[in-house]
């Protein structure tokens, strides 16, 4: 019984991101998601009980699979840095595949009102906070040997994951712009030239 029920939402969130990604949050009508998932509107409102639930269940299930992508390569036998590069680079294809996706992100879509922003904290940062978690626990693993210099493992994995934000959004504005530096290299290396302040202790002048 739970594994049908898990089919079918699975079925309507499918069905949900499709229309999300083509028309944006705002021009979706259930009607619509519930016709191209091959379900009646009603039982859609069985699985979410309104439209707001559907876009946290559509978040809620992007960052199930980023989740799922971090413990995959956090399992891997590879440095630290390699393990966000790859992390890195496997995010960005996942989002690069479906544009939409960016658009789903997007804060006119996460700007809802007060009570749908209090569901959204409840279901969808939890997530969020495990993705910080696993960041700051590879950053933990590169100071303790040695690759990185120490600095405050969840504040370089708030900067991982805003500076991620930041490649996604340079990418849209720019789809075949090819920018000699990434942001994601801006965030490994700074911006400071060695001898200028920048030193292996993480202490300026």
């Amino acid at each position: 019984m739970k594994a049908k029920y898990a089919e079918k939402r699975l079925a309507i969130l499918k069905a949900a991101f499709a229309v999300v990604t083509e028309r944006g949050y705002s021009d979706t009508k259930v009607d619509e998601v519930a016709r191209r998932a091959g379900v009646a509107k009603g039982t859609v409102y069985l699985y979410f009980k309104d439209k707001p639930a559907i876009y946290i269940g559509l978040v809620d299930w992007l960052l199930e699979q980023a989740l799922a992508t971090t413990a995959e390569v956090m399992a891997r036998p590879i440095s630290p840095r390699r393990k966000l590069e790859e992390l890195f680079s496997t995010w960005a294809s996942g989002v690069m595949s479906s544009p939409g996706v960016m658009a789903l992100l997007s804060m006119e879509n996460v700007n809802q009102t007060n009570t749908v922003m209090k569901r959204f904290k409840k279901h969808v940062l939890p997530h969020i906070m495990e993705m910080q978690d696993a960041v700051a626990g590879i950053v933990k693993q590169g100071i303790e040997q040695g690759e990185f210099r120490k600095v405050e493992p969840r504040a370089a994995a708030m900067m991982y994951l805003s500076a991620f934000r930041a490649e996604l959004m340079s990418a849209a504005r720019s789809p075949g712009a090819r920018p000699r530096e990434s942001v994601k290299e801006l965030f490994f290396c700074g911006i400071l030239a060695e001898g200028r302040g920048r030193r292996a202790n993480g202490k300026g002048k």
